[in-house]
């Protein structure tokens, strides 16, 4: 019989929805339990998606024995202290992404992962996705040449709730953290070095946070043009644009396919459906970590986390 890691999951909210639904397209992982502050809470999510467990507190969860794995889908400004909590109890943690809110508290759990010898990862959900894996071969592969432009778009309106962990300061509310977390990644998936330059456009809602930025990334011999805004719906591709060729990426983020261009003729497609929302794909990868013993993802590694923070803290310090 295949043996499968056993998952917790904190915070039962939409994400957590999305990702719990998955678990029935997994190979190696099972949904065992989930804990909310809200023992009410727990248990509708529960009944929803036929967990054994329900808990009205995270304590309790971080104490269940039969748990291998626990993955954090709160607002942003309580990871610190959940994954910190759930790693001191010997669990490993799938946090969702950012997986801290600057770079300092970043280190600190990446430290606090290795100096308790347990697994942690940042739950950059995209980049285990095939077709942005495929995309990454076929640039890696030469199929574009060298590249010039990295172009990746991500947005939606989303109504003002000062109240909301989009808007609220005290959340971590920010467009950049929430949604432009993931335009910084494509950025890093494909060019793999720091910026030497940047410039910065942002407009803030009335409570203070980012709601729109625009960010143009130089590089020794390539540009990023990244966007994301809770004021509008934006394209929400990517695309990758070499001296032979490009890659586009349709809803990037969230990709189910990718398509290689020459001039302005497709010369490649891939495509895989998928009956999900594409966690599952994530959950095996994390889980098969687990099984064969590793404590660092090769996919979403310490280093490619850090460079996210360090890169979305360099962008804030030019609003």
């Amino acid at each position: 019989m295949l043996k499968k890691i056993k998952w917790g999951i904190i915070g039962p909210g939409r994400i957590a929805r999305q990702f719990a639904n998955d678990f029935k397209y997994a190979d190696y992982g099972e949904l065992k339990a989930v804990a909310s502050r809200s023992l009410e809470n727990a248990n509708d999510f529960a009944n929803e998606y036929g967990i054994k467990k329900a808990y009205g507190s995270y304590n309790e969860l971080y104490k269940d024995k039969d748990i291998d794995a626990i993955y954090i889908a709160t607002p942003h400004n309580f990871h610190l202290e959940q994954s910190s909590d759930a790693l001191r109890a010997g669990k490993a943690v799938l946090c969702e992404k950012p997986l801290t809110v600057n770079p300092h508290e970043a280190y600190q759990l990446i430290n606090l992962a290795k100096s308790t010898n347990n697994y942690l990862v940042e739950g950059m959900w995209t980049y285990f996705l095939p077709a942005i894996i495929k995309a990454k071969e076929w640039v890696e592969q030469g199929r574009i040449g060298n590249i010039l432009h990295v172009n990746a778009d991500f947005g939606y309106p989303s109504p003002f709730d000062p109240e909301s962990r989009s808007y609220n300061p005290k959340l971590a509310g920010g467009v950049l953290l929430d949604m432009g977390i993931y335009c910084v990644a494509m950025a890093w998936l494909f060019q793999q070095v720091e910026p030497l330059k940047m410039n910065v456009v942002a407009r803030k809602a009335p409570t203070g946070v980012d709601d729109d930025v625009s960010m143009l990334f130089e590089y020794e011999t390539s540009a990023a043009s990244l966007t994301t805004s809770f004021r509008c719906k934006l394209n929400n591709w990517a695309y990758i644009i070499g001296d032979k060729g490009y890659v586009a990426i349709p809803d990037f983020w969230r990709a189910k396919e990718c398509s290689l261009y020459k001039s302005d003729e497709m010369i490649d497609h891939y495509e895989v459906p998928r009956d999900g929302f594409g966690f599952n794909y994530e959950i095996d990868a994390v889980s098969q970590d687990l099984l064969q013993g590793k404590k660092e993802s090769e996919i979403v590694t310490h280093f490619t986390t850090i460079q996210f923070q360090e890169i979305m803290a360099k962008v804030m310090g030019l609003f």
